[in-house]
């Protein structure tokens, strides 16, 4: 999956970072931001998808810091909660390669984390494109579901398990057939890191989901500029479709809704997303 590289820094609170990333393609600048989940990187969120986007776009594909082979401190980074650390982390890493401004497509936590940098620096964001991002509120909801329950928990109590793996990403897809042990004895691998045990990304929060969490409420996103796309699963186990009402304050965000499509609509319906996401980069 093309150059594979390294950019790192440090912050003002005298913490370190390291940011790994592939880039492939030319053409315009297009971020591609992994989930949150057990295991992920951005190179497996992105498998299938990267070759054809990478005809038209330079495509960089980034592991968040606290993921994959990025130094594991995701909280140095100092946002009001996870989304807008991963939103610093982005900026972090824009700076480090010297982009002054990218597309930004985001599957579910870094869908989030897009849409957070948008907020925050709107100059450095494109267009924008979010597959089942968090932060949505569910009217009615009387708590995460149970796919964010078992994401948030996966390193707590005994740590990471291989049937702790399992039922998670089976939240992921509609089509259970496409879980192959193959796949799943990867993303294990990929979670059972002694680093990330030491320091896990995504835990619950303390004192309980706050504004930093819901950020479909964020009064910003009614005035943003930026040219959205949502893509969601109508079978979304882990951010249900009807997290997306409240972010349709947004003037300027369109709809996509797949059927038979869970929270994973990268990699579930590859064809239908690739397409879709080169006809609406293609135009201003």
């Amino acid at each position: 999956m093309g150059e594979v590289s390294f950019v790192e820094g440090r912050l003002g609170n005298g913490a370190s970072w390291r940011i790994h990333y592939h880039v492939q393609g030319s053409g315009s600048d297009v971020l591609l931001l992994h989930g949150g989940g057990p295991g992920a990187t951005g190179a497996s969120n992105y498998s299938k998808n990267v070759e054809a986007l990478a005809s038209r776009h330079r495509c960089w594909v980034i592991d968040f810091p606290g993921w994959g082979r990025s130094s594991k401190n995701l909280g140095a980074f100092g946002g009001e909660g996870p989304f807008q650390s991963g939103a610093r982390a982005v900026l972090a890493f824009l700076d480090a390669v010297g982009l002054e401004r990218a597309d930004l497509i985001g599957n579910s936590f870094g869908g989030s984390s897009a849409l957070c940098l948008a907020m925050d620096h709107p100059g450095r964001v494109g267009k924008l494109v979010l597959m089942g991002p968090g932060g949505g509120v569910v009217a009615g909801a009387k708590g995460p579901t149970e796919g964010i329950k078992q994401l948030l928990t996966y390193y707590l109590g005994d740590g990471p398990s291989l049937d702790k793996l399992q039922a998670f990403i089976k939240n992921l897809v509609h089509d259970q057939s496409l879980l192959t042990p193959e796949l799943i004895r990867q993303r294990f691998e990929a979670s059972d890191d002694p680093e990330i045990r030491a320091n896990p990304p995504l835990v619950p929060p303390p004192a309980g989901p706050g504004k930093e969490t819901f950020i479909s409420l964020d009064p910003r996103l009614a005035t943003l500029p930026h040219r959205t796309l949502f893509v969601w699963g109508l079978q979304d186990r882990v951010n249900p479709v009807a997290g997306m009402e409240p972010f349709r304050v947004m003037p300027h965000a369109d709809y996509l809704l797949l059927d038979a499509c869970g929270h994973w609509a990268q990699w579930e319906h590859p064809e239908r997303f690739n397409d879709a996401m080169l006809s609406f980069l293609k135009y201003a």
